[in-house]
């Protein structure tokens, strides 16, 4: 029987492509997503980016989907972290590592793109779109999804893969729980006086994080995170004014910043579920749990996600066992416990410690991050943390 995975988003797609090419087409799939993706990614206006870990990179490279997106990504070749309003940066370089890279940076509408057309051509996958699904009935046996066309799908497995306001969790009762940080993101695409040569920046403030991220034809990618008063001020400033904002808070390392594209605004939160595997039902990616942007670790948690569920139905599959049966699912659950828990940790942390003004804190962070950048065994640590490489 079927692989049902509701959600086309990125995390979605790459399950689906991972799943046919570790079988050849043999393992069928049964691929739901509510909204039309032929619409959703016909703009050429740019949108989001993300960070992609060399280990992501890697995973994407072993299920033949990264020799298609490698053309639309941008090296991270270093990467410049600093406190603004204090002294003390740690820096990174690909070259310390013995890698071309640290990372990428693909533009998410752009990377869904030429996913859509992977899937479409991959074999054993069947594509159910505009559809949403109206009902799931779980039985001993397997999993039936009515659709909101009446169209009944039956499977083994049921994976939502259908984003932070999951469908499917609330129809299957799944519990999540939220933070909901005081903060907006305010994104934008700029251009920049001196070309970013792969260098990436995180720049810390009391009132969030600032990422500056290298993407191709040498714009930049800007998600800054803001107070939500400050964030929607930010987002409705004129063009000119947003630019000199940015250049207060961000600084002269790109030269003078010069033109902006349309800005964007979202809110940010930290969701998580009370499980992630439930009877014949898998969550993953930003269904299961969704990130501060901080770091930009998401996406990157999403495809480790992917990885461990291939992982264990490698195991089902050679085995001749059932896809969805409890001890399939607990396996997975207990390949991703801790490194779900780590990353949330970290990520939350960051937060924590970088937005505070308690001033033994502030001396403590600034110490700390002196101390990190001149000791090259605390460094190598949080490299291989955002090479994507370091077990937790």
């Amino acid at each position: 029987m079927s692989i049902i995975i509701a959600g086309g988003g990125i995390v979605g797609i790459t399950l689906a492509l991972a799943i046919s090419h570790e079988t050849q087409g043999r393992q069928l799939v049964n691929l739901i997503e509510a909204s039309d993706l032929d619409m959703r990614f016909s703009s050429d206006t740019p949108g989001r980016s993300i960070a992609l870990s060399e280990a992501t990179c890697t995973t994407l490279s072993a299920f033949k989907i990264w020799s298609s997106l490698e053309p639309i990504a941008t090296k991270i070749t270093n990467i410049h972290i600093s406190d603004r309003g204090f002294p003390g940066s740690i820096i990174m370089r690909a070259t310390d590592y013995n890698v071309s890279s640290l990372g990428h940076v693909i533009e998410l509408k752009s990377a869904l793109r030429i996913l859509l057309i992977l899937l479409k051509d991959a074999p054993g996958i069947s594509i159910y779109c505009p559809n949403k699904i109206s009902h799931i009935e779980r039985t001993k046996d397997f999993v039936r999804v009515i659709l909101d066309n009446q169209r009944t799908l039956c499977g083994t497995l049921l994976v939502a893969a259908d984003g932070t306001s999951s469908n499917v969790a609330k129809i299957c009762g799944i519990k999540q729980y939220h933070i909901q940080y005081p903060q907006r993101a305010v994104v934008a695409t700029i251009s920049t006086q001196l070309e970013h040569k792969g260098w990436a920046f995180e720049r810390f403030t009391t009132d969030g994080p600032l990422a500056m991220l290298p993407i191709k034809n040498g714009y930049s990618s800007v998600v800054w995170c803001q107070s939500i008063s400050n964030a929607e001020a930010t987002y409705r400033l004129s063009d000119q004014e947003f630019l000199i904002q940015l250049q207060k808070t961000f600084g002269w390392r790109l030269g003078h910043l010069e033109n902006t594209g349309k800005r964007k605004i979202y809110p940010l939160k930290l969701q998580i579920v009370g499980q992630n595997i439930s009877h014949r039902l898998i969550l993953i990616g930003n269904a299961a749990q969704t990130l501060h942007p901080v770091a930009g670790q998401g996406f990157n948690l999403g495809i480790r996600d992917v990885m461990s569920l291939i992982d264990t139905l490698k195991i089902v599959w050679k085995n001749k066992k059932d896809k969805g049966d409890s001890r399939s699912l607990q396996y997975y659950q207990k390949l991703r416990e801790r490194d779900v828990r780590t990353t949330i940790a970290i990520t939350n942390g960051l937060i924590n410690i970088f937005s505070t003004k308690k001033a033994l804190l502030v001396i403590g962070r600034t110490v700390g991050m002196a101390v990190i950048d001149h000791t090259p065994q605390l460094r190598n640590i949080i490299a291989q943390w955002t090479l994507g490489w370091l077990k937790s």
